[in-house]
């Protein structure tokens, strides 16, 4: 039977205000969990799985973390496990940062999941006392899928730096067409300038993706500095790079500077509390301006 035409306004609003239902409705599949989700073991549909323990340095005004958010050893098999991988290709972001993951066992387990996480792109590992010999296994088992890595405060040294050099390729590793990282984070570790000569390395391949780079707080000096100059001049991805606290004066950000005018892609140079003199000063921040 035809509807009559009184009918058909009535019937098309019906329709808009269902579609608008609909769209306006979360996706039962999709969410972010965090603690509670996982003491009532219901991970099922998570997209993110966030559970931090210490504080971002740009969260300070933010409220602590709770006393017990710490896994215990059980807890923390039973989640690096079974658990993560009941969730499977699903989630996209997993956040650690925290947890105590420094024993071997923790480690092997995190690595032998890591691949069942087949949609991962952000994993924050920073301060889990990881150490040189807990990051290398990880590296070779990052997904192809992570955009964003953070291994902040994990006690690395030029020997973490190198590992994670050669991840991304440089050295003339064949890991590079795996691990397209985009962000990483080597902040508040131990990272001097052999590690910075590493890192260059592979900033200076034609094919390195990473286009934010963190390395705050290690021990770069004026020698690693020169390194990092030197890959800008052939560089033409990375937009971000963070030398604050590194020992940096003169000698090293005119090595900087020399490489940025060379580079156009850099838009963003952070060389705070490093000693630098205001001519060396006025030079870098010129060639990163031009």
């Amino acid at each position: 039977e035809t509807p009559s035409s009184s009918m058909v306004p009535t019937l098309a609003s019906a329709a808009r205000t269902l579609l608008l239902v609909l769209l306006s409705a979360p996706l039962a599949s999709s969410r972010d969990c965090s603690r509670p989700d996982l003491d009532s073991d219901s991970l099922a549909g998570c997209t993110a799985l966030l559970l931090d323990c210490t504080e971002r340095p740009s969260e300070q005004a933010a409220r602590p973390p709770p006393a017990d958010c710490v896994l215990g050893a059980a807890a923390l098999r039973s989640l690096l496990g079974e658990k993560l991988k009941a969730v499977g290709g699903g989630l996209k972001r997993l956040g650690l940062r925290g947890q105590l993951l420094g024993s071997s066992e923790a480690v092997e387990l995190l690595a032998s999941t890591l691949g069942a996480l087949t949609a991962l792109e952000s994993l924050d590992l920073a301060d889990t006392r990881l150490g040189d010999k807990g990051v290398a296994p990880l590296l070779a088992a990052l997904p192809a899928s992570l955009s964003s890595l953070d291994l902040a405060h994990n006690r690395l040294t030029d020997e973490g730096a190198k590992a994670v050099a050669a991840a991304l390729g440089g050295g003339g590793s064949k890991l590079s067409s795996s691990l397209r990282l985009s962000e990483l984070s080597l902040a508040w570790n131990g990272v001097g300038p052999r590690g910075a000569r590493a890192l260059g390395a592979a900033l200076g391949a034609a094919d390195c993706p990473l286009a934010s780079l963190d390395l705050e707080w290690n021990g770069l000096l004026d020698r690693g500095a020169r390194e990092l100059g030197e890959a800008l001049k052939t560089n033409d991805k990375l937009q971000r790079l963070r030398l604050g606290y590194n020992g940096i004066k003169d000698a090293g950000a005119e090595g900087l500077a020399a490489g940025l005018r060379r580079n156009a892609a850099l838009a963003h140079l952070d060389l705070s509390n490093n000693g630098v003199g205001s001519d060396a000063e006025r030079r870098w921040r010129a060639a990163l301006a031009a």
